[in-house]
């Protein structure tokens, strides 16, 4: 086994695993148990701790949203389509975790962004990368900022209430919402 595949499982699991259950809630040991990863890789991948860990697992987190958020622009004809079918995927998503899930920074950023300025800086970096793909999309649309904003601002609520209800009803209403905004826009 590699070290970028040994590093990279240890990104994705703890990305998954702070998604899941939280930060303080994820132990080295269980990152390295679900990983499947030697006991040693932990501080030899990541001498900064936990937090570099962290770090790391965002911007993966960072990454994938936007590949997802660019692949509902690809894939419909109209931005309300493009936002249905984000919503849709992160229901689909949602569900399949058992509504364990949601967004990949969610749970971290409420958890540790008053504890921790390195996870503070990396979530502040990701809502804003998403912000600013969303507004490169929209470029067509009058006010992209405040239309981004409501996008991504109903997503993140949606998902909590979903996740709530083990549900994606909300999520279905928050694209039927978005998609009112995106009219009167």
């Amino acid at each position: 086994m590699s070290d970028t595949t040994t590093r990279e499982r240890m990104i994705s699991t703890a990305m998954t695993l702070f998604r899941r259950e939280g930060y303080q809630a994820t132990s080295w040991r269980r990152l390295v148990e679900q990983a499947g990863t030697p006991w040693g890789s932990a501080y030899h991948h990541f001498p900064g701790g936990k937090e570099q860990l962290a770090v790391a697992a965002i911007e993966l987190g960072t990454a994938v949203v936007a590949k997802t958020v660019r692949r509902a622009f690809e894939r419909t004809e109209t931005v309300e389509d493009a936002v249905a079918w984000w919503y849709r995927k992160a229901g689909e998503a949602l569900a399949a975790d058992d509504y364990r899930g949601g967004c990949p920074l969610a749970t971290i950023t409420l958890e540790m962004a008053h504890a921790s300025p390195a996870i503070t800086k990396a979530c502040q970096d990701a809502f804003a990368a998403w912000h600013a793909l969303l507004v490169e999309l929209l470029s067509d649309v009058k006010d992209p900022e405040d239309v981004a904003t409501a996008i991504m601002n109903n997503l993140e609520g949606a998902l909590l209430v979903s996740r709530v209800h083990r549900s994606s009803d909300p999520l279905d209403r928050a694209a039927r919402h978005v998609a009112l905004v995106i009219r009167a826009a």
